[in-house]
């Protein structure tokens, strides 16, 4: 290990090529946000984002959940939750009942929101069979894959597309 003192702006910039490369938190968070931003676009003409989605049908699989464990179960922030049922909530897809004390509430899914799900499924299998592979050949996981050769600053600097994925 090289004490900070003693490194070069050569060695610096080595360092930070490696990291920039190799760092599984980087591609990870990269791919979170192209998956999300792929099936957010497929689902915008139904008013749905892919949390949403996602809070649906956990939902429906348990009929009815406390605010707290749809986060827990979804891992989502207790504020994330609070604002995104709200506005669920506005839209006519779920429905807040009173939980087992003054202090509790119960989630549940409308008519509206089932006839959602059922809607958008289509739309779902088909995301879910393409987004390891596109016509073009790109496959999702390569975004994780390490590299020896180094990526051009160009390239660093773009984020991949989601259009890029698509079937």
């Amino acid at each position: 290990m090289v004490s900070t003192g003693e490194i070069t702006q050569k060695q610096a910039q080595e360092i930070a090529r490696q990291m920039s490369q190799e760092c599984v938190a980087r591609r990870l968070r990269q791919v979170n946000r192209t998956i999300t931003r792929l099936y957010d676009e497929a689902l915008r003409p139904y008013g749905l984002t892919v949390n949403q989605l996602n809070i649906l049908a956990v939902i429906i699989s348990e009929t009815q959940i406390r605010p707290g464990q749809l986060g827990q179960t979804l891992g989502m922030e207790k504020s994330t939750v609070s604002r995104t049922v709200d506005r669920m909530v506005s839209k006519g897809w779920l429905k807040i009942a009173a939980g087992e004390d003054s202090r509790t509430q119960l989630l549940s899914v409308t008519r509206k929101g089932q006839q959602l799900l059922l809607t958008v499924t289509p739309t779902w299998d088909t995301l879910q069979a393409g987004v390891l592979t596109s016509d073009s050949g790109d496959n999702i996981l390569q975004m994780l894959a390490l590299s020896d050769e180094p990526t051009s600053t160009a390239e660093a600097d773009q984020p991949p597309s989601a259009n890029d994925f698509y079937l």
